[in-house]
């Protein structure tokens, strides 16, 4: 026999191509990203889902985003002086969300059970409403009239399509 038969030959190393490496880092992220939103959004809404969501914060936030920086402070500040009387009935309005979701949630309810929970949510609502107009008037005093405008624009967007045309106005 021929000793180069024999003999073992240079170990064969086959490498992964480069863009498989790429293809599987990019998967990976994309992977990461997804169970990312799932787990931010199941934190965020870990409290009653969408029975609780926040619209008047968001509608709150995109006011004072529009606002100039040295007017917000000031109008914050307004909210909190007002806060400690609203929380009370922020709190009974969400517990009467709650109850509707639990109660549809449940799914053997009557009509009467619906009518009765919406009726207290509603009521609950009103007097939240009710309670909040001194700290609307204190914060609308405080506005000039393109902030007023804009107040508009965020809280009542409807008036767009109907009246007043607030965004018009805005943008002059």
């Amino acid at each position: 026999m021929s000793s180069a038969a024999a003999a073992p030959g240079p170990e064969i190393v086959r490498r992964t191509p480069r863009w498989i490496w790429i293809l599987l880092i990019v998967s990976l992220s994309a992977n990461v990203l997804v169970i990312g939103v799932v787990c931010g959004s199941m934190w965020a809404v870990r409290k009653g889902g969408l029975w609780d969501m926040p619209v008047a914060l968001e509608r709150s936030q995109r006011f004072m985003d529009g606002l100039p920086a040295e007017r917000r402070g000031e109008i914050k500040g307004i909210f909190f002086d007002y806060k400690a009387r609203l929380v009370p009935y922020w709190r009974e309005v969400r517990q009467a969300r709650l109850a509707i979701g639990r109660l549809i949630e449940g799914g053997s309810y009557t009509g009467e059970e619906l009518d009765v929970a919406l009726n207290q949510l509603f009521q609950k609502e009103m007097a939240a409403r009710e309670a909040a107009k001194p700290m609307v008037a204190a914060m609308l005093a405080q506005l000039n009239p393109r902030e007023r405008v804009h107040f508009l624009s965020v809280f009542m967007p409807y008036l767009d399509e109907v009246q007043g045309q607030p965004a018009a106005t805005l943008s002059q």
